[in-house]
């Protein structure tokens, strides 16, 4: 028989462990119940929390998905990260609750992820093959086996007994050498996800400033049939301002500020600078008593605020009502040779 505290062999009919004390009356074999050993414990709690971290940001990208980048195969690529983020997740926290409950997928679970852990050269090998090595020791094998108590001979009792009794500087280097493994794993998931959460991030920024510039030209159009004969507003303010008696302008007041920033993109409307542009009446003659004086045409531009962080290509239109896009900033009058019409 063996102490289920310490693991020492115990004496015929003896009551007590005569190394740690403990009681040993009752038990089956030194072992009353399977000690889970502190290895374990820590393998399982990593396992958890890495599960968790995977599952958020699974839900990350499909948040990202939802929100649309207004280009099909980026939100294709934005959910298959995510399932594959979720996948990991969900493997990992049915591995950290088959270690702590001492059930065979927790260790076969934990074996997969080990031999995976083999390629991440050299840290990740060297902790996985420690890993392995202690996975496939008999104790580790019995405890996994899903035996009772009972079921168990004397031998596997005393190699269970072996692991569950092991020093706690062994615990302790372990769980240093595993959130070595976990932090380089966050490292190589973070590398392949952020650049595609990032480029989610962008494309939907993108595909918001369009969708400004859009609205603006049917803002202006109706401002031009309606309130300026034919002349074009030349500030989103004057654009936002409502007409008299009316509570509701030709844009929306979120893009009611000459300079206002949506969506990382800074938004602004300006009088065509082109050499054909004249003023078209007064702007006392306006539905709405505008500031400015309207024009025969105007320059809308939605530059990113960070460029290549929160987008990487520049938009404007004109009077022609054409959305253009280049990769560096759109002069006033916009001009065809440096910029192409968005498809």
């Amino acid at each position: 028989m063996y102490c289920s505290r310490c693991g020492g062999q115990l004496a015929p009919n003896t009551a007590f462990c005569g190394a740690c004390g403990a009681p040993a009356s009752g038990v089956v074999g030194g072992l009353d119940v399977l000690k889970r050993p502190g290895i374990i414990t820590v393998l399982a709690v990593l396992q958890l929390i890495g599960g968790t971290l995977w599952l958020l940001g699974a839900l990350g990208m499909i948040a990202a998905a939802i929100i649309g980048s207004g280009q099909g195969q980026s939100e294709a690529g934005s959910v298959l990260v995510a399932l594959l983020l979720g996948a990991l997740g969900v493997a990992q926290l049915l591995c950290g609750i088959g270690l702590l409950k001492l059930k065979p997928h927790g260790r076969t679970l934990q074996l997969v992820f080990a031999w995976i852990g083999l390629i991440g050269i050299p840290i990740g090998t060297i902790i996985s093959i420690l890993i392995l090595v202690y996975l496939y020791k008999p104790g580790i094998k019995a405890l996994f086996s899903g035996k009772q108590v009972s079921d168990f001979t004397a031998d596997e009792l005393a190699q269970i007994a072996a692991v569950t009794s092991g020093s706690g500087a062994a615990t302790v280097l372990v769980v240093a050498l595993v959130v070595l493994l976990v932090v380089a794993m966050i490292g190589i998931v973070a590398a392949i996800a952020i650049p595609g959460l990032l480029r989610a991030r962008m494309s939907g920024n993108e595909a918001a400033a369009i969708g400004s510039l859009r609205a603006i030209n049917s803002g202006e159009a109706a401002y031009a049939s309606s309130c300026a004969a034919g002349g074009y507003a030349v500030s989103l303010d004057d654009l936002a301002k409502p007409p008299i008696g009316s509570g509701q302008g030709f844009i929306s007041p979120d893009l009611g500020t000459n300079g206002v920033t949506r969506s990382g993109y800074q938004v602004k409307l300006a009088k065509d600078a082109g050499p054909g542009t004249i003023d078209v009446g007064t702007s006392a003659g306006t539905c709405n008593a505008s500031t400015g004086t309207p024009a025969s045409s105007y320059f809308a531009s939605a530059e990113p605020v960070t460029p290549g962080g929160t987008g990487t290509r520049y938009f404007a239109t004109d009077g022609r009502g054409i959305i253009f896009q280049s990769r560096t900033p759109i002069a006033n009058p916009i001009a065809e040779s440096t910029a192409v019409p968005v498809q």
